[in-house]
């Protein structure tokens, strides 16, 4: 039985891990803009990786809150040149810590009880496709909602998305994702696709047989009939939306997970939204293969949406302290 749809109207917390590249200055560009609409608070956050002080604090013990401090302050005043350039940045507290980048983000959000952590998709270095490790490994263990935007032109922080592809599998956690994907493209007018990929069988050839196994009109069918399905699935999500432009699509794909990403690329999409899914009982959180797919090969941002109830001891709130080395990634 699938979830009841529970519509937000608003986001009321919204984190943002920067690093102070240009692809982090997007994400806090967008932070601040889905805020404006959706009466979020925005929490930022630097974390200093513990490896910068290893080293340092090892040889010189005596020196150690000393080194802390300078790093600390040496971000705080990188954090007001950085903010000169991002519309609403100005005046908007900043939290710097020294910690693992992945946990103090994370607690970072947790504390905030944040409804959305956004970020960057990459660093200094940016991949043709896909998503940095960073990044990747917030998507896995956020109890939250998490956006990476992979856009670095700075003009493209302020701007809405126009075309958002909403990957559906019939699963609870992806109409929790067309949820989400619909509150975006009626906020900002964008063109939502709900998209269902479709590895069919049926162009295989029977050793019995010459013909494939199915005729074309009984694939005209079954996809008619699909489409009606997926239009039906997407329906409570959709509703109190007025206006919300919405497609049905069943895109033929070899490999379903390799299809959301082609389409998305051959409409230009701006932004895939999809649900993500894990087991618990695992040492480092594992997505489901979609989730993994899309941040490896996705060419736009990319709004991953957890399920009901998911936890992860990294972003829970007995989270341990960790040691400077026990969450080295």
């Amino acid at each position: 039985m699938l979830d009841t749809v529970h519509r937000p109207a608003s986001f009321d917390s919204i984190v943002v891990g920067i690093d102070f590249t240009a692809c982090s200055a997007v994400a806090l560009a967008q932070a601040i803009r889905i805020a404006g609409w959706s009466n979020a608070k925005v929490h930022i956050v630097h974390v200093i990786d513990t490896n910068v002080v290893i080293d340092l604090a090892t040889a010189l013990t005596l020196l150690q809150q000393t080194i802390r401090d300078n790093l600390t302050k040496e971000a705080e005043d990188a954090w007001r040149e950085f903010d000169r350039n991002i519309p609403g940045a100005a005046g908007l507290p900043i939290e710097v810590s020294i910690n693992n980048r992945i946990v103090g983000i994370l607690r970072r959000a947790r504390e905030d009880k944040a409804d959305l952590l956004v970020m960057g998709a990459f660093g200094h270095c940016a991949p043709d496709v896909g998503m940095g490790t960073v990044a990747t490994a917030c998507v896995r263990k956020s109890m939250t909602d998490v956006l990476l935007v992979r856009d670095t032109a700075a003009e493209k922080g302020t701007a809405a998305f126009k075309t958002i592809v909403a990957a559906v599998d019939f699963s609870p956690t992806s109409l929790r994702a067309v949820e989400q994907a619909a509150v975006f493209a009626a906020k900002d007018g964008a063109e939502l696709h709900l998209l269902y990929v479709l590895s069919p069988s049926w162009g295989e050839v029977h050793y019995r047989s010459p013909s494939p196994l199915a005729p074309q009109q009984q694939k005209k069918e079954y996809r008619e009939g699909l489409k009606s399905q997926l239009a039906e699935f997407c329906r409570p999500a959709l509703e109190g939306h007025t206006g919300l432009r919405a497609r049905t699509i069943v895109h033929d794909h070899s490999g379903h997970r390799s299809g959301i990403v082609e389409y998305a690329g051959s409409i230009q999409a701006d932004l895939i939204v999809l649900g993500t899914r894990g087991r618990t009982n695992l040492r480092d959180m594992l997505l489901g293969s979609t989730a993994e797919k899309a941040l490896a090969q996705s060419k736009c941002s990319v709004l991953a949406v957890k399920p009901k109830g998911f936890e992860h001891p990294l972003a829970a709130d007995e989270t341990p302290a960790p040691s400077p080395m026990q969450w080295l990634v």
